[in-house]
């Protein structure tokens, strides 16, 4: 009988050794991009003045857009942008969040920050440039264990918003 719990432990010891032997697979990195779209008016903007200046302004703003991208995982995806902005006359600070809804169910998210900076042209018409950067803190599904950044580049006017998007991730 002991020779048998030698044996069985022996097992089950070398099991062990081979088993951990292997390394774990990481998750690959990949290079992902695209172009976020937004048209027509946002879900909802609230803004307010603090009072310091006439055209400071503080913005609460819910956008959805869509995705194309090159990489199946990322194109044709909604998205939800719950931002915040710091502006004067138009120009300023931005921080907020993102939740991508991919077309297998899952969503991915994190926070965003960035800077814009808005100009009137001279037939009253008006764009605005952003830029900044982008980060997953989670995700469901296959996108359980994402990690990964990037930055951002967009243009405002009044017919619509795109972003332009890339950046490093692994899941």
């Amino acid at each position: 009988m002991t020779q048998l719990r030698i044996g069985v432990v022996g097992v089950i010891a070398a099991f062990l050794v081979v088993s951990l032997s292997f390394p774990t697979p990481a998750a690959e990195k990949k290079k992902i991009s695209g172009t976020n779209k937004y048209q027509g008016p946002p879900i909802s903007r609230t803004s307010v003045s603090p009072g310091d200046d006439p055209k400071h302004e503080l913005v609460l703003t819910v956008l959805r857009g869509t995705t194309t991208s090159p990489d199946p995982d990322w194109n044709e995806n909604e998205i939800m942008i719950y931002g915040q902005a710091d502006q004067v006359a138009g120009t300023g600070t931005d921080r907020g969040y993102f939740r991508r809804f991919h077309k297998n169910g899952d969503t991915t998210y994190g926070p965003v920050e960035g800077m814009h900076k808005a100009t009137v042209n001279a037939d009253g018409s008006w764009e605005s440039i952003s830029e900044g950067t982008w980060q997953f803190t989670g995700g469901t599904g296959k996108f359980k264990n994402i990690k990964g950044s990037g930055t951002f580049r967009g243009k405002a006017t009044a017919q619509g918003a795109s972003i332009d998007w890339e950046g490093e991730v692994e899941y």
